[in-house]
């Protein structure tokens, strides 16, 4: 298959290039700078780059019409949660609107912190809780609807690698700052994957998932003290249990404390397309890591 990858050099994309190639499927990747196109042609002749970004709009749906296949892995991470989220819903549907009647399939990176603790992959998702719950239905339910293969990939809370420290990791870090210590909240967990696992479970999906499939990329769940615990033994802090009063004062970082995932599955996930995360898990991935990975300073895959 000819597949286009948005957001082909990040940390999900760049995972699902090799999976791609070894699996006989050839890369449209999406880039915005020259680095990111030398970067992704370091994977093969089967690669080729593309310049551009989401909003031109003629660019996206041309090309996602002359490819078998969009993965959607890109998002501004750099701008506020809402403003990010509002834009992907709209890229969403642009897609959804151009590829109507095609069966073709699209596969949004979607995430599970809408998700209630022990949530499987047919729970009942709320639209409204967040606004990438309502874009992850519609990519269910409205584009099957309109003859488009949706999917939903769910990432882990944590999906990482050692190329560089998942952002969530970093803002808890950044918090004991201003804090002292670093935070967590009560008995909650947060999901946690490999990338490298993740990346094969969206080829994996691409090639044999249903319409309106969500699949779940998780491997283990990690409770926030552990990982609090773990990240200030590293960077020679302390850890500390925020107290329910101060949550609302962290802004995102409260949020995130919140979010709990004790005993999501992905089981049907797994044994639907044979896939068992194989990688690292986080807390080795903290014991193994370099001093550079907790300041944000090394990427070895860019």
């Amino acid at each position: 298959m000819k597949v286009f990858v948005t957001g082909s050099a990040g940390r999900i994309g760049s995972h699902i290039i090799p999976h791609l190639l070894a699996r006989g499927h050839t890369v449209t990747g999406l880039v915005r700078s020259e680095a990111s196109a030398s970067f992704i042609k370091t994977f093969g002749p089967g690669v080729t780059p593309l310049f551009g970004d989401m909003s031109n709009k003629e660019l996206m749906i041309s090309t996602a019409k002359s490819h078998d296949a969009i993965l959607h892995c890109a998002m501004e991470h750099n701008k506020p949660m809402p403003e990010a989220s509002a834009q992907e819903r709209q890229v969403v549907q642009m897609f959804g609107d151009a590829l109507q009647g095609s069966n073709k399939p699209f596969l949004m990176s979607s995430g599970t912190a809408f998700l209630k603790p022990g949530e499987d992959e047919f729970a009942k998702v709320d639209a409204e809780k967040m606004y990438r719950a309502g874009t992850d239905v519609i990519v269910r339910e409205e584009f099957t609807k309109k003859g488009v293969r949706g999917i939903s990939v769910r990432l882990a809370m944590n999906t990482h690698d050692m190329d560089k420290m998942h952002p969530f990791l970093g803002l808890l870090l950044k918090a004991s700052d201003t804090l002292g210590y670093v935070p967590y909240y009560g008995e909650n967990a947060w999901s946690a994957c490999p990338s490298e696992d993740a990346g094969l479970l969206y080829v994996l999906a691409m090639e044999s998932a249903e319409p309106g499939a969500a699949v779940h990329a998780l491997q283990e769940t990690v409770k926030v003290k552990d990982i609090a615990e773990a990240l200030a033994k590293r960077t020679g802090k302390k850890a500390g249990e925020v107290e329910k009063e101060k949550l609302g004062e962290l802004g995102f970082v409260g949020n995130l404390l919140q979010w709990d995932a004790t005993g999501m599955s992905s089981e049907w996930t797994r044994k639907t397309f044979g896939w068992e995360p194989k990688g690292q898990r986080l807390l080795e991935e903290f014991a193994e890591a370099p001093e550079e990975y907790f300041t944000g300073e090394i990427n070895y895959r860019r």
